[in-house]
């Protein structure tokens, strides 16, 4: 390690950005200069930083930052040496308040908001406790902007990645801009850009909050509203990917054939779909409803049509859809009949709470992701390294060994769920009802309704016949403009499973002219 004992100037700093941004140094080791205006102050450059360290005795603390820019970057020696100055003092009193003095410093504090804050630490709420705020006074029940189910599960699944958890715990006064960027960064890199974009909007959304509702108890009464200024620099580059029906088909066809065998080169030696997962897919498929809600279906809530003998009636509560409205959908009987076939061969088939019910859990719904897995699976998108047992039953199980992308092979481009929606919107336009797509997914009467799952067989009976002419009354009410859903599902469905009919018999014949 090369040192250099000097007065740090201009000239030094100069170096060691330099050596930074190539991120190399005379030796390959760490380089450091040591201040002899202001002892216990260091400039080191490792790798690609040159970081502001102050020590005292076995205390060292980085208090800024050359490079890489940020919003710690500090380059002026007296405003160094200033800050510098403040943390030795620190250092000194308690070492372990320097770090928290140092996050509401940057944070905006004034040096004497800055310090006065190290000693609120156990005062105020930390970011974690005003995410939780946030949601309880954005669900009350007389809340002014009241948020859904939906938007809940997105804050929660935003502040719950594994990335966010160390920031979630430090004092909201503490949390810094530079914090939040480096979330997103991270989600960026290794999610996605719509995920990243969604760690900015909800932090800023309950800080925005707790600024105003609750000022004192978060402490943001002290700091200025520096979240406002955090942006995503990109962008999310809208989708054209439309599925042609006949790959629709071929992916549910490969996914079938691995109902009765296992994936190839998986560690666990488990069928590669199974029957209630699979129904789900085909439900998608074949309604092109949202994923989180079509497989929130409530078992009571799929009725005979009274007026025709070859429709049912599904209908969605107002809290599971997007747009906050609850939906009617006319189902053709052959397309039930289909996705049916699947469904009661399902681990838990039959439940009286849920239309799709979950494979591993009794009491809950089939999931998006656990439908959405299927697809993965099949090409191959899923963890490569499985966490499995070494030893099963006394054998040896053995590691997965390879990833295969079978829709790549089977001639079939990726596709997701989404897709399915320009998929239907492309196939009824050329069958002349360019309105349907948009009346199948489109959300109109508002209306809520739940039946309890301990409820009596008689209370039960009594809630379905309600249930049953409530639901009649939402679909031929007027708005729900159920001729037209039924004449644009019945071309759909029919488009779907008179390919699903033709493929299964080509690839019959191949079969039985092999043998």
């Amino acid at each position: 390690m090369a040192t250099e004992k000097l007065v740090i100037t201009d000239r030094e700093i100069t170096r060691a950005k330099k050596m930074a941004e190539a991120g190399e140094t005379p030796d390959g080791k760490p380089f450091i200069f040591t201040d002899e205006k202001f002892t216990g102050l260091r400039l080191m450059v490792q790798a690609k930083k040159a970081s502001w360290i102050v020590r005292w005795g076995d205390n060292s603390v980085t208090i800024g930052y050359v490079h890489p820019v940020g919003d710690r970057t500090i380059t002026a020696p007296k405003t160094v040496r200033d800050l510098a100055a403040t943390v030795m003092g620190i250092l000194k009193d308690d070492p372990t308040k320097a770090r928290p003095f140092l996050d509401a410093h940057w944070s905006g504090q004034s040096k004497s908001a800055a310090l006065q804050a190290v000693h609120k630490t156990a005062d105020t709420w930390t970011l974690r406790e005003c995410v939780e705020q946030t949601i309880e006074g954005k669900t009350a029940p007389d809340a002014k902007h009241k948020i859904g189910a939906n938007t809940v599960k997105d804050y929660r699944g935003t502040f719950s990645r594994d990335v966010f958890q160390k920031v979630l715990d430090k004092p909201a006064v503490f949390v810094t801009r530079g914090d939040i960027e480096s979330v997103r960064d991270h989600v960026k890199k290794h999610v996605g850009a719509s995920p990243a974009i969604k760690v900015i909007t909800y932090t800023r959304a309950v800080l925005d909050y707790c600024a105003r509702n609750h000022a004192g108890q978060s402490g943001l009464d002290k700091i200025d509203a520096w979240w406002h200024f955090l942006n995503a620099p990109f962008e999310i580059k809208p989708r054209n990917r439309r599925p042609e029906v006949e790959s629709i088909v071929a992916t549910l066809l490969l996914a079938e054939e691995y109902l009765m065998k296992p994936l190839p080169g998986r560690a666990q030696g488990v069928n590669g779909t199974n029957p209630g997962t699979l129904a789900g897919l085909w439900w998608l498929v074949l309604t092109c409803q949202r994923a989180t809600a079509g497989m929130s279906l409530l078992a009571h809530d799929v009725v005979t049509d009274p007026d025709s003998n070859e429709f049912l009636l599904a209908a969605w509560a107002e809290d599971v859809m997007k747009a906050g409205q609850a939906h009617v959908l006319p189902i053709p009987d052959r397309a039930w009949a289909k996705i049916n076939s699947f469904r009661e061969k399902g681990r838990h088939a039959g439940s009286q709470e849920w239309a799709f019910p979950s494979e591993r859990k009794k009491d809950a719904h089939a999931t998006a992701s656990g439908v959405y897995r299927i697809l993965y699976r099949l090409a191959g998108r899923d963890a490569l390294v499985q966490e499995v047992k070494v030893e099963r039953k006394g054998k040896k199980v053995p590691e997965r060994t390879q990833r295969r992308d079978l829709l790549k092979e089977a001639g079939i481009d990726w596709w997701s769920l989404h897709d399915l929606r320009r998929s239907l919107t492309k196939v009824l336009d050329e069958n002349g009802i360019p309105g349907g797509a948009t009346v199948i997914l489109a959300h109109d009467i508002h209306e809520k309704s739940e039946l309890a799952v301990t409820a009596s067989e008689r209370e039960r009976e009594d809630f379905q016949r309600l249930r049953t002419a409530r639901i009649t009354k939402m679909a031929y009410g007027g708005a729900q403009y159920i001729a037209l859903k039924k004449e644009a599902m019945r071309i759909w469905t029919d488009a779907v499973l008179d390919e699903y009919e033709r493929q299964k018999a080509a690839k019959s014949a191949i079969l039985n002219a092999a043998e």
